[in-house]
């Protein structure tokens, strides 16, 4: 197995050079002129000369390239084109902390949502509990982030205008709906504890957290832009808003691709002879099928948490967070300061081939046949 791992990080060697290559020649494209746009228009041609020979711009494309790609290995991005010049490098780490924390908290909150959510509702394919998943799953798909951001805005930040019995009658209506369901499965086949147990459990579940909600009422703050000295339980909850608005339409995709993989595992061989030696209906459903089932899971979720560190610019923006989606665009695409846009585009193309190198090698963990070169 550390050999497999070992020839896929070689080979992930003239991939990130690939990317270095692309990333450098696709920004020098752009058409402007650099000096232009770090000067002004009112700058002579003296002063566009001198800026051009201290950024290299007088250097052949090769040479310009090497230069570049040598100071991105050490990390060395070049500096801002923009007052007050601070280094790239520097501007990226600064605003990567937050972007990545909200990054890593939504897709957390997905996996963890999702993951019971599709197994309840593969187990109970065709039935009540399905159907409700499935048509909830439906509606958050249906919701932009940025509707769902100013819906959590309006409902958690200028909480005031909507009346605290409102919440109290929606806890008392989902708790009423679960147990409902829960003596209906009960009466259907009383033999069966696994049906009706899991709407009982998920109805005190979602009982208690909504009542937590209730009675704690968090203050969640309008703006998600803490300092790094805040205490975690700060973080959190400054983050919450912004990560759940990320993580709505996440959660309705992880929940139907887990839940059709689910279907489809739970009819295999190995499956029916657990269910024949009558092993436990959660061992069977978390331990024998879940693991073989999570193939895409995983895949989607590599691929979702690079485009949610990239691609958040719309939320950092509702919620007032400082972070590199908002840095690249505000500071590097509308200013044409393209030193920020090439160090911003590079780490996020090695983040994608990073993250789907570790996506590889997580399949040998899930797959032995993959281990052993079975497959």
């Amino acid at each position: 197995m550390l050999r497999a791992i070992g020839l896929k990080l070689v080979r992930l060697v003239p991939v990130l050079f690939l990317v270095s290559l692309a990333t450098f020649f696709m920004v020098d494209l752009i058409p402007g002129d650099p000096a232009a746009a770090s000067l002004g228009t009112e700058a002579t041609l003296e002063d566009l000369e001198a800026v051009r020979k201290a950024l290299g711009l007088d250097k052949p494309i090769t040479e310009r390239y090497s230069d570049w790609l040598s100071g991105a290995v050490t990390g060395d991005l070049g500096d801002s084109l923009r007052p007050p010049h601070q280094p790239v490098a520097e501007l990226l780490r600064t605003n990567a902390g937050p972007t990545i924390r909200l990054a890593a908290m939504a897709l957390g909150m997905s996996l963890v949502i999702s993951v019971f959510l599709g197994v309840w509702s593969a187990h109970s394919s065709g039935k009540r509990a399905d159907r409700l998943v499935s048509g909830t799953m439906f509606g958050f798909i249906s919701i932009p982030p940025f509707l769902a951001g100013l819906l959590f805005i309006f409902f958690f930040v200028f909480r005031q205008s909507v009346p605290r019995w409102i919440w109290l009658v929606v806890v008392g209506l989902v708790a009423v709906r679960l147990l409902y369901l829960a003596a209906a499965r009960w009466w259907e086949d009383r033999s069966d504890a696994s049906g009706w147990v899991g709407y009982a459990v998920a109805a005190l579940v979602v009982t208690g957290i909504l009542l937590w909600v209730f009675v704690q009422w968090p203050d969640f703050p309008r703006t998600a832009s803490h300092r790094y000295d805040d205490g975690w339980r700060e973080q959190i909850r400054s983050l919450f808003l912004p990560a759940l608005t990320l993580a709505i339409t996440e959660i309705a995709v992880f929940t139907r691709l887990l839940r059709a993989d689910m279907l489809s595992t739970l009819q295999e061989q190995f499956v029916l002879s657990s269910r024949a030696k009558g092993m436990p209906t959660w061992r069977i459903l978390f331990r024998d099928a879940l693991r073989p089932s999570s193939f895409s899971l995983i895949t989607i979720a590599g691929i979702t948490l690079g485009r949610l560190i990239g691609g958040t610019v719309i939320i950092e923006t509702i919620f007032g967070l400082d972070g590199l989606g908002k840095l690249i665009v505000a500071f590097g695409v509308l200013p044409k300061n393209y030193t920020i846009v090439q160090g911003g585009v590079l780490v996020f193309a090695v983040a994608y081939v990073l993250l789907n190198a570790a996506i590889d090698i997580s399949y040998q963990y899930l797959d032995p046949r993959i281990r052993r070169g079975r497959v």
